[in-house]
């Protein structure tokens, strides 16, 4: 064992014999030390150059940390060293308040990140960037955010809003960039309870992908699944190509039944030669519904075509589908890339606690060693599909063009 993991073990038992609070440096290193316990730590950190990588991020972390660092900034540290491993099932959450009466007088409150410059400068100087550049003016429902660069970084900056408690120049989120054309997004629940991250952000045609805010509400956006009320349903386009839509793989709400159920139902009796099954916004779940769609798709796909629509929502178990047809001979993956939450899973899913709540993740258990070059980067598509036309009317001009 090297000095520094005896180091990392010293520490740990120190934290142990008093009473556990939000001090950064001791919530690092008791984080550093719980996280190696992740499957994905365990298959990674074989890799020596992993494992150095790990420790010395910890080191310069720990170096970083002062008296006045702030439960934003240390959440950001945190999770920082949690990046060195790739594994997007596993991230790490802020504990925030739930205090929202006296929320304004607290130190959490008072210690949230503001801009310091200049707002109206700001503004006018971001609506002069163009729609393509990541920096710019954006908008949500009852609020305005100016998105602005800071070194190697995008500060989500709080220009106008309806919501209680929030004041112009509040940080609400901050970018940067992670693996290939994604950026890890770190931001601040609207109601102050958590703080979380993602590393599967992308901005497309001025939107973020994945927290929802825009530059231009009127611009052509297609690509998000169709609303619907039903979870699985199954419709003839024409003549030779079908439909079916697979908008989860959650155990909840007795979906396994109603799936499988839809499986069985659907799939003997399709009469069409090109089937588009939509996974898009399909954030996974479990193998009991997974499996069985592999099934029933891999039995179709001998004499048939199938083609599988995906977006940068589309996670996990869905990614694996996506993978899966993406292989077949008869298959075509179209859309965009998908989320990258595909080589690890929650069986049990325990939560990890630092300190006393102020930091948790969960213990990821699964790992599905095949799909690690996409953890983290997302399964690619074959045809890329653009956002200015319908992508169920774009497929079916690319079957036709077949």
């Amino acid at each position: 064992m090297n000095a520094k993991k005896i180091s990392l073990l010293v520490i740990f038992a120190s934290v142990n014999m008093y009473a556990q609070n939000c001090e950064c440096e001791k919530s690092l290193n008791e984080f550093a030390l719980k996280y190696q316990q992740t499957i994905s730590y365990k298959q990674q950190a074989k890799d020596k150059k992993v494992e150095a990588a790990y420790l010395n991020k910890l080191d310069k972390l720990v170096s970083e940390v002062k008296e006045s660092t702030t439960h934003w900034e240390c959440f950001i540290k945190i999770t920082d060293l949690k990046d060195v491993i790739r594994d997007e099932h596993s991230r790490v959450r802020g504990t925030g308040i739930s205090d929202t009466i006296n929320i304004k007088d607290s130190k959490f409150f008072k210690n949230l990140p503001r801009y310091k410059g200049d707002l109206n400068l700001l503004q006018s100087e971001l609506s002069k960037k163009s729609f393509q550049d990541i920096e710019g003016i954006y908008y949500s429902e009852g609020s305005t955010f100016g998105v602005v660069k800071d070194q190697d970084k995008y500060l989500g900056i709080l220009l106008k809003t309806q919501m209680d408690h929030w004041e112009p120049g509040m940080q609400f989120f901050e970018l940067i960039p992670a693996l290939g054309d994604k950026f890890r997004i770190s931001f601040i629940k609207s109601d102050f309870s958590l703080f979380a991250s993602s590393r599967a952000e992308r901005v497309v045609n001025g939107r973020f992908v994945f927290y929802g805010i825009y530059k231009d509400k009127t611009q052509p956006y297609h690509y998000n699944a169709p609303e619907s009320d039903s979870l699985f349903y199954y419709k003839p386009l024409n003549k030779k190509v079908g439909y079916m839509r697979i908008a989860t793989f959650s155990w909840a709400n007795d979906n396994v039944a109603v799936a499988n159920k839809f499986i069985n139902d659907i799939f003997p009796n399709l009469e069409v030669n090109h089937l588009i099954i939509d996974l898009r916004n399909n954030g996974g779940g479990t193998d009991q519904i997974g499996k069985p769609l592999r099934k029933a798709i891999k039995k179709y796909a001998k004499r048939n075509n199938i083609y599988v629509l995906v977006n940068g929502k589309s996670g996990s178990n869905a990614e694996q589908t996506t993978h899966f047809i993406g292989e077949l001979k008869n298959g075509t993956v179209l859309g965009d890339r998908s989320m990258g939450v595909i080589a690890y899973g929650l069986n049990y899913g325990e939560k990890i606690t630092i300190g006393k709540d102020c930091f948790s993740f969960y213990l990821s258990d699964l790992k599905f060693n095949e799909f690690f070059e996409f953890e983290s980067r997302g399964v690619p598509v074959d045809v890329l599909l653009n956002n200015n036309e319908d992508w169920i009317e774009q497929t079916l001009k690319y079957i036709e063009n077949q």
